[in-house]
């Protein structure tokens, strides 16, 4: 793309008009000179040209996801496995635990930051659950074997999802 600046020099005064492409390297330059060396004229024109630049922005929202935990894990008779993640406000976690053999079936819980439970499941083969952390810190994720003789193994997965804004300007 070709990119074109036409200046025209208008009577004694020294008004100068600039029309036509420019990058908004260009852009920051004319702002960045000296305002002494301007006149009025092209000072006013600045403001139009930042709004401009202002109604062509918007902001993207995108869901990222982290997988922080994905393992195979064998739990004794009675025991449990704890995980901890740090989450913001906001942040979305996703549980699943899947039962990988004929043995014991998991429970999860989920704690927050100050130690209140947030999330508790039933017994189940498969377990998959989401859940929005109401505030930032440290979440503890407990997976247990309710069973009292038989050890269980399962496939455990944790993935965080997180809201990212982006300002795109075209």
């Amino acid at each position: 793309m070709q990119r074109r600046t036409y200046l025209t020099l208008a009577g004694s005064i020294g008004l100068v008009t600039t029309a036509g492409c420019l990058s908004e390297e260009q852009g920051d330059h004319e702002e960045n000179t000296d305002s002494d060396s301007r006149s009025d004229s092209s000072t006013d024109s600045t403001p139009d040209s930042e709004q401009d630049q202002a109604d062509d922005c918007r902001t993207e929202t995108e869901t990222e996801s982290d997988h922080r935990y994905d393992e195979w894990q064998t739990v004794s008779a009675g025991q449990a496995i704890t995980l901890r993640t740090e989450l913001e406000t906001g942040d979305e976690l996703e549980i699943l635990a899947v039962q990988t053999d004929d043995g014991a079936r998991p429970r999860v819980r989920v704690e927050d930051p100050n130690g209140d439970l947030v999330l508790e499941t039933d017994v189940s083969e498969r377990i998959e659950r989401r859940s929005t952390a109401q505030q930032a810190g440290r979440y503890y994720i407990q997976f247990e074997n309710t069973a009292t003789m038989t050890a269980g193994e399962w496939d455990l997965d944790l993935i965080v999802h997180q809201e990212v804004e982006t300002e795109v300007c075209s």
